[in-house]
Order: C-alpha cells, then structure tokens, then sequence
C-alpha cells in the first residue's frame, strides 16, 4: 500500500512522495539522496472535542449571535 511520506535532501529540501512502506530513500530533484523521516501531521484538530477549528469558529458565531437576537427580543 502507497502512503505519502516526507524525505530530507542533505541540502536541506524537503519532499513529500507517494510510497511504499519499504522506500526509505529517494532521488532529489537536486541530484542528491532524500531519506524518509518522521514529520508532524499537516492538520490541525480543536484539543477538547476533536473538531476542526472552524467548525468550532463558526458554532461558537451562530452561538453569540442567537445569544444576540435573544437579548434584543428580551429587551
């Protein structure tokens, strides 16, 4: 099965390629030898529900303007 992997150059570039498991290195575009590392994921999810954070920006926009319309009609 083909996953996409992040490999470092000596010269410092960073490539992401579709590989198999196995591939622990690969030709850079500069010549040189990339070798596979471990890198951070390129997501980011809302710590305390699992949310992405707009989907949490846009609850947290409907929530403050209901709140809003409410107080207007109580007032």
């Amino acid at each position: 099965m083909k996953r996409i992997y992040e490999f470092v150059c000596n010269c410092g570039q960073r490539i992401d390629k579709l590989t198999d498991y196995e591939t622990a290195s690969v030709q850079c575009e500069c010549g040189g030898t990339a070798s596979r590392t471990i890198s951070a994921p390129k997501f980011n999810l809302e710590g305390w529900s699992g949310q992405f954070p707009t989907a949490a920006m846009q609850f947290d926009r409907r929530h403050q303007e209901k709140l809003k319309a409410e107080r207007k009609q109580n007032s």
